[in-house]
């Protein structure tokens, strides 16, 4: 069963665009994608573009080739309700646990909390963090509410924020 809620009626359907399909010069072309529409990008494993500076450029969703459809579909639900995403293998090239380097105490979060952080800071619902890690949205909201209370942060831009302050995510 698909998790993608149906978009409103009139509403812009999401753009499944190959970063290596791109002609010539890609960024300018990818501006042009992104001015008309939601663009959800699939990055060849080769690829070296990160993928925040895709997101900060107005993808709203940056996948790599081999995601299976559940992450294409994460994707697709979250650019239609507002947000954005990096899928888990993504993310994994984006985010990193911290090193011990003075920036923040690796044992103050526990690893639930830095999977559930990592949810958020890829722009995920609490319903699709959920699905996600096999929890109830409910257990979601405690650790969003545990991670905000650790990390200091009103929000979910604070948190993620703080995540990449403490070396939980890089950019």
């Amino acid at each position: 069963m698909s998790t993608v809620d149906p978009p409103e009626v009139g509403g812009p359907m999401p753009v499944v665009v190959r970063w290596d399909h791109l002609a010539g010069e890609r960024w300018p072309e990818l501006a042009d994608l992104t001015a008309d529409g939601l663009v959800l990008l699939v990055l060849p494993h080769e690829t070296t573009v990160a993928p925040l500076a895709l997101l900060a450029a107005g993808v709203r969703a940056v996948l790599r080739d081999g995601d299976g459809t559940d992450e294409l579909d994460l994707a697709r639900s979250a650019v239609l309700t507002g947000g954005s995403y990096l899928s888990r293998s993504v993310a994994a090239s984006v985010g990193g646990r911290p090193d011990g380097d003075g920036r923040g105490d690796p044992a103050s979060l526990g690893p639930r909390e830095v999977e559930t952080l990592r949810c958020i800071a890829q722009g995920l619902t609490h319903r699709q963090a959920a699905h996600r890690l096999g929890v109830t949205v409910q257990t979601i909201n405690t650790y969003a509410k545990r991670l905000r209370r650790k990390l200091g942060a009103a929000n979910k831009a604070e948190l993620t924020l703080r995540a990449v302050e403490l070396g939980y995510l890089s950019v």
